[in-house]
């Protein structure tokens, strides 16, 4: 097996295990990282190089708006205004080739993981442990003398 084979094996057990705000995070996280990528894209004036990326962070966003579900939530406007104003600065930042309009995307998208990294770990630690059932009941007895 060779090495991107088990990076996608990794990758793809992590997101099919996922929890619904861990997958939120995975999601963030990977917008971030393209963010910081076009940037380094256009400080070296490959602009047409960073197209597929910015239009990759603009879907991330959309899902990310298409994951609020419950619009009753308290927080779902605000989490909707949120990346829709993220949206509208990625496409400002694009019009203009602008590396601080994507340096701002960068940096609240960063305070965004903290958040939903702070909540993974609290989901992570507020789990029960499973139950460890003994199948063997005291009836059963088993002879390994040969």
């Amino acid at each position: 097996m060779s090495t991107p084979d088990f990076i996608d094996r990794f990758l793809r057990q992590e997101v099919e295990s996922a929890s619904p705000a861990k997958l939120h995070l995975l999601l963030l996280q990977r917008a971030h990282g393209l963010s910081v990528h076009i940037a380094d894209l256009w400080r070296k004036n490959e602009v047409d190089a960073s197209i597929q990326w910015i239009i990759l962070v603009r879907d991330i966003l959309a899902e990310l708006i298409a994951g609020i579900v419950d619009p009753k939530h308290p927080l779902a406007k605000q989490q909707s205004d949120l990346y829709i104003f993220l949206s509208a600065l990625l496409a400002t930042a694009e019009q203009d080739k602008n590396i601080a309009a994507i340096d701002d995307l960068r940096e609240i998208l960063e305070i965004e993981m903290t958040s939903w990294e702070m909540l993974v770990k609290r989901e992570g630690m507020s789990q029960v442990p499973p139950i460890v059932v003994n199948s063997l009941d005291s009836a059963t007895s088993f002879d390994f003398s040969a």
